[in-house]
């Protein structure tokens, strides 16, 4: 079996299913000796952050000289990054065996037992942890909590919640606090939970609300779990700019290269986590910490790839993202004429995206990669020239970059968002792969 063939077998499953995954996902673990049962996770959720958290946290238990497993979506590059440990992707070679070995014990599955696309991918990386011996894994759930396959997990050591916003409406509920309960549904007795910060009245970051925050603390405590949550007033701010920012959080001297305020949340957020579960006995210094932050970077979130132009990609697709890409752009691009080169899917709200970002821009080029759910340029287009003078569209990827590069000059910055899809591909394209 090739990558190629492997990855194909995987998307072949059906991406939702009506009845419970926790059953299906049950029972393939058992078909490989539940190995779910011999690990020992940290689990995060959340609507926006998961995957910045998860990384960052990853990296510290790395810096600490844990065997750290970390599960994440969605790939930029490839699928192995879905599923590393301690910073490699899973290899090829392991890739192919284990999804021949799976496809070898599913093949007489009944219909109703057949996974999903994620939960196969959950078992995948599952059995892989176990079997890599790994000390700690770093679990990101998918857009669920409570119903995700990835809750299949007995138990974790801390039960992360990031910034809750509301996106997949249809279906985790059409309220903050209805997705924040679903969220938090991966909160365990007697654990402990860490909450993304409450909103800070507009020092440094835009927090969880605070509807969604009392949801989150609720749950704690009921659940009989030692709840965490940073604490603002512990925070500094030392700089902060295009390259990152520098922030003492309870003696901890931090930098992190992500773009961005909100990450100032997600890696204060991180922080708290790793003191707690240093107060539980896990061996975490504070070099570990500050290493393991400083060092993690993540591809295609406010990535910059570019100096002349800057060009920053950024595959954050939601009101949260955009709103943080704007606070970006309004706090270090000033200066700056902004061309936006931008993809959406139809299934998302992209008027409201639009609104929040497109005021500011000088230029916008509107492009597909994803034939099926991408929403056409010609109806982005449409919206778009509502909110800004110069709009374009192209089908094709690469030729609406280089009409947006056309439109950019070489101090102004053109920004690349809207779609994972498309920030890969434009990325892809500049390194010439």
């Amino acid at each position: 079996m090739t990558v190629s063939q492997a990855t194909e077998f995987i998307y072949s499953f059906r991406k939702m299913q009506k009845s419970s995954s926790h059953e299906r996902i049950e029972n393939l673990l058992s078909l490989f000796g539940n190995p779910h049962r011999r690990l020992k996770f940290i689990h995060v959720a959340g609507t926006n952050g998961k995957g910045s958290f998860s990384g960052a946290m990853s990296s510290i238990f790395t810096c600490a000289g844990y065997r750290t497993g970390l599960f994440t979506s969605p790939y930029v590059i490839s699928f192995g990054e879905r599923i590393q440990i301690d910073g490699e992707y899973i290899s090829d070679d392991s890739l192919c065996s284990l999804v021949s070995e799976i496809k070898e014990k599913t093949q007489t599955l009944p219909e109703e037992m057949q996974p999903t696309v994620f939960e196969l991918i959950t078992l995948l990386a599952l059995v892989y942890y176990e079997r890599e011996r790994c000390d700690i894994v770093v679990l990101e759930a998918g857009i669920g909590g409570e119903h995700d396959s990835t809750n299949v997990i007995p138990d974790s050591v801390a039960s992360v919640i990031m910034s809750v916003s509301l996106d997949h409406t249809e279906m985790l509920g059409d309220t903050v606090e209805k997705i924040a309960a679903e969220k938090s549904g991966i909160i365990r007795k007697g654990g402990i939970t860490v909450s993304y910060p409450a909103d800070s009245e507009g020092r440094y970051f835009i927090g969880q609300s605070r509807e969604a925050f009392e949801v989150i603390r609720e749950r704690a405590e009921r659940k009989k779990s030692a709840f965490y949550s940073p604490d603002i007033s512990e925070l500094t701010v030392l700089k902060s700019d295009i390259n990152g920012t520098d922030f003492i959080y309870k003696n901890l001297r931090l930098h992190t290269c992500l773009q961005g305020d909100h990450q100032i949340a997600n890696m204060i957020t991180v922080a708290e986590c790793a003191l707690a579960l240093r107060e539980r006995g896990e061996r975490l210094t504070d070099a570990d910490i500050e290493r393991g932050i400083a060092s993690f970077t993540v591809p295609c979130r406010m990535e910059k790839v570019s100096e002349k132009p800057l060009i920053i990609l950024d595959g954050g697709h939601n009101e949260g993202c955009m709103r943080a890409l704007r606070s970006v752009a309004e706090k270090h691009l000033r200066n700056k004429k902004i061309t936006v080169l931008m993809a959406s899917m139809k299934d998302k709200d992209y008027r409201k995206s639009f609104e929040i970002l497109l005021p500011l821009c000088e230029n916008v080029v509107f492009t597909r990669t994803d034939e099926i759910r991408g929403e056409s340029p010609a109806t982005l287009a449409k919206v778009g020239r509502e909110l800004c003078e110069n709009v374009f569209f192209c089908d094709d990827a690469e030729k609406a970059y280089r009409k947006a590069l056309s439109l950019t000059g070489e101090n102004d910055v053109l920004v690349c968002c809207g779609s994972f899809y498309l920030v890969s591909d434009i990325r892809k394209i500049i390194s010439g792969d």
